[in-house]
């Protein structure tokens, strides 16, 4: 019972490594078995130095590094049962080739007898160290390894559930139309698009939380659910970044904070926008766009801030996006900004269109210009007739 047990156990071990093996880059493969040929080239070169022919010197080199990373592949991948017909192989090879030498043999230099014990031992000697050094580097990879891809299934994980906390919007709601998108810059990102419907209210809005990875994904999530909790108590968004505000000031550390733009719907107050540090919301109406400016700092800096919000009176056609900085911070080979003003352009043309190609344009547009070195996430929302 006890050997099935242990025979279990190596099996998932086994198969944790090779799934671990799997998620490595071709080129960091390319890489590592690179360093196993060349390490092993040298120990079969030592081999041969006091032969000083140069032809078994090549030969040893080649074949002992060739084969070294066969059995590192067979390793790393777990192929097991190929080490038996491996070594056959590796026996015949090099039988075949020492029979050739033999044969064929070249004079070599001529070492004196009384330097051949030196050579003899200085060349077991650095074979010793290259091989000890060889175990201890396999061990740390090893050790250090399994530490590693533990973290990136974590990551991996974490990036799975920033999806799920942040999928594509396309949705109507009464005579609005809505499209969210966003692009994290890392495998986990600090950008929040969002829209919540409650009792013929709704809230749509866009947050940005200051740096990008685990930590903004993590206060990115909680940003999300306090949203979600204050609709659920009061569905005109009434003291909704006041809320948020307090919950990230609680946290009590100074670089937690975020930018935040919102608009929100009410039939008795109508629509209205608030603006917490973010860029300003495009409006495109008649084929002009205006900057609606913020009016309130970012939330999480000082607690007991009171946010305000300004109404709009939307016509049919109006179109508003409500973009975040990673896609105005575009810059170009030549460190050209690509700036806010490239993205209301796109805006006149656009509102006839659907809006997934509106925000297909956008992100495209951003692409053309530079690479993408921040998360970029955008919401659309129009008054359609």
């Amino acid at each position: 019972m006890k050997a099935l047990d242990s025979f279990r156990a190596f099996d998932r071990q086994k198969r944790k490594r090779r799934e671990a093996w799997d998620t490595v880059p071709p080129t960091s493969k390319l890489t590592f078995f690179g360093m196993v040929f060349c390490l092993f080239a040298g120990i079969g070169g030592l081999s041969q130095l006091q032969s000083a022919s140069s032809p078994k010197f090549w030969t040893a080199a080649l074949l002992t590094g060739f084969f070294a990373t066969g059995y590192a592949w067979i390793a790393v991948d777990g192929h097991w049962p190929l080490i038996f017909p491996w070594v056959a192989v590796q026996g015949l090879v090099s039988w075949l080739a020492l029979s050739y030498l033999g044969r064929h043999s070249i004079a070599g230099l001529a070492v004196p007898s009384e330097i051949k014990p030196w050579i003899q031992t200085s060349t077991t000697v650095a074979t010793l160290f290259i091989a000890g050094a060889y175990v201890m580097a396999m061990s740390f990879i090893n050790r250090e390894g399994d530490r590693f891809f533990q973290t990136h299934v974590e990551m991996k994980l974490a990036g799975e559930i920033h999806k799920s906390l942040v999928p594509t919007i396309q949705c109507r709601i009464g005579e609005y139309e809505f499209y969210g998108a966003s692009i994290a810059s890392g495998v986990v990102g600090g950008d929040l698009v969002d829209v919540i419907e409650r009792d013929r209210h709704w809230l749509a809005y866009v947050a940005d939380v200051a740096g990008h990875g685990v930590s903004s994904g993590v206060l990115m999530a909680m940003i999300k659910s306090s949203a979600t909790t204050s609709m659920r108590f009061d569905s005109t968004a009434d003291g909704l970044l006041e809320g948020l505000n307090e919950v990230l000031c609680s946290l009590k550390t100074g670089n937690m904070f975020a930018t935040f733009g919102l608009l929100a719907y009410s039939p008795g107050r109508g629509l209205r926008y608030s603006l917490a540090g973010h860029l300003p919301v495009l409006l495109a109406r008649h084929q002009q766009v205006h900057f609606l400016p913020a009016q309130n700092m970012p939330v999480g800096v000082f607690s007991n801030t009171v946010f305000e919000s300004t109404n709009i009176n939307p016509v049919v056609g109006d179109l508003f996006a409500i973009i975040t900085d990673g896609l105005t911070e575009v810059f170009d080979k030549e460190g050209r900004e690509l700036g806010i003003d490239a993205i209301a352009a796109l805006l006149p043309d656009a509102r006839e269109r659907p809006l997934d190609q509106v925000a297909a344009a956008i992100f495209k547009h951003a692409g053309q210009h530079g690479a993408r070195s921040d998360d970029q996430s955008l919401l659309l929302i129009r008054k359609a007739a």
